[in-house]
């Protein structure tokens, strides 16, 4: 049977490892940090899990949170106005429940189930010239580290897919529970604020400490959402969040009445260059590598897709690898793997890269006609979860504005 390494234990390379498993593969996982320590560690991002992403978890077996973690049913939209109350507003179910459990909690529970299925982990920081031992001993290495600049030379920028040369947004995530230790009386879903300074979103979380709400600003560099550099503990940024809620997205602080940070290591700053990379890398002896996950292709979370994308690519490249059978792993192989991923994958760049910019005149009418015509409002809240339908809708007016007329909006 094949060998094969996979460099990182995020979404992307431990949903790959743990379904080869199930085949029969030798799969080792690379990985910086045993399961107690990502545990206990602080907060890794604020995902939101579809549909299709949860349909390959289940399928694996490896959805360990259904019945524990919230669903989300829907999704609930404002923008932001000259008033307290928003100039639009609408909600929407999704045609199916989604799921945020804290990456903490998902990654430490795989990586311990992939080592107690048999699966070989080892520790440590993997640098590019590190991958040279990997490369003779496998058969095949992945690459899923993560994003970030250390393999930028050895996948460099793909100029042509990359929309951005810069971050296009400052993040800061914030878990929350109520003071009294009750649920949030908030939304059961995804709350997402729009204004001219960038994006609010929220959603229950089932996190390392149960039941929280995430809640998480985009802002637009050099706007009043462009604050969190200076910002060093946690209830400084509690302090910092409640008054941005307060001034830019008014609508949403009742729900969050006597909330509190849920931990010390609950926040998370920082900025995120949206990338698309060459997936193929060459060593210095000439073998080849394939990236996955954040590593080829790093989104800006502004729509939500990392997570999903993941699971996607592993699903791709688990296929791609077992009809492959024993045949070499090439430069073939691997560029059509990714080949593969990419005619999915690009519809949910083009979907978060487009929610960077913004929104042209037409979606706004389809915003505005959402809160008077259901099938729009449906429809627009389950792209995220099909951000194809995306790419074949909101990206042509007339195809947008004749759908419009098609509702008698």
């Amino acid at each position: 049977m094949r060998r094969i390494v996979v460099v990182g234990a995020g979404q992307a390379g431990l949903v790959l490892a743990l379904g080869l498993q199930t085949h029969g593969y030798a799969v080792t996982v690379v990985t910086d940090r045993d399961a107690e320590t990502i545990r206990a560690g602080r907060l890794i991002s604020n995902q939101c899990v579809f549909h299709p992403a949860l349909t390959r978890e289940r399928a694996l077996g490896i959805n360990f949170w259904d019945g524990t973690a919230p669903e989300m049913l829907g999704a609930s939209f404002g923008l932001a106005g000259d008033s307290a109350e928003p100039a639009i507003a609408w909600q929407a179910r999704f045609d199916h429940p989604a799921q945020s459990v804290d990456q903490r909690v998902k990654v430490s529970d795989w990586l311990t189930a992939f080592a107690g299925r048999g699966g070989e982990v080892r520790y440590g920081k993997v640098t590019p010239d590190g991958l040279e031992e990997y490369a003779r001993e496998f058969d095949l290495v992945l690459v899923a580290a993560g994003r970030g600049p250390r393999f930028d030379g050895l996948f460099p920028r793909d100029a042509a897919r990359s929309r951005y040369s810069e971050p296009q947004r400052t993040i800061g995530i914030l878990y929350l529970v109520a003071g009294n230790d009750e649920p949030l009386p908030v939304y059961p879903g995804l709350t997402f604020g729009l204004s001219p300074a960038g994006e609010l979103f929220g959603l229950p979380v089932q996190s390392v400490r149960g039941p929280v709400f995430g809640l998480g600003f985009f802002g637009v560099p050099g706007g009043p959402l462009d604050v969190w550099d200076d910002v060093t503990d946690t209830d400084a940024h509690f302090e910092l969040a409640m008054s941005l809620l307060r001034e830019q997205f008014p609508w949403v602080e009742e729900s969050l009445a006597g909330a509190r940070p849920s931990g010390p290591l609950d926040a998370l700053r920082g900025r995120v260059l949206p990338i698309v990379r060459d997936p193929v890398g060459t060593l210095p002896s000439g073998a080849k590598v394939l990236a996955m996950g954040d590593t080829a292709v790093t989104n800006d979370p502004i729509a939500g897709q990392g997570a999903n994308m993941a699971a996607y690519a592993a699903a791709v490249y688990e296929r791609r690898i077992l009809d492959h059978g024993d045949r070499p792993f090439d430069e073939a192989f691997l560029r059509g793997t990714f080949a593969e991923y990419w005619e999915r994958a690009q519809h949910a760049t083009r979907l978060s890269n487009d929610l960077l910019a913004p929104p042209p005149d037409h979606v706004l009418a389809t915003l505005e006609a959402a809160q008077t015509a259901p099938e729009v409002a449906r429809r627009f809240a389950n792209i995220f979860a099909d951000p194809a339908d995306y790419a074949g809708w909101l990206t042509d007016e007339e195809i947008a504005r004749a759908y419009l007329a098609s509702n008698g909006a």
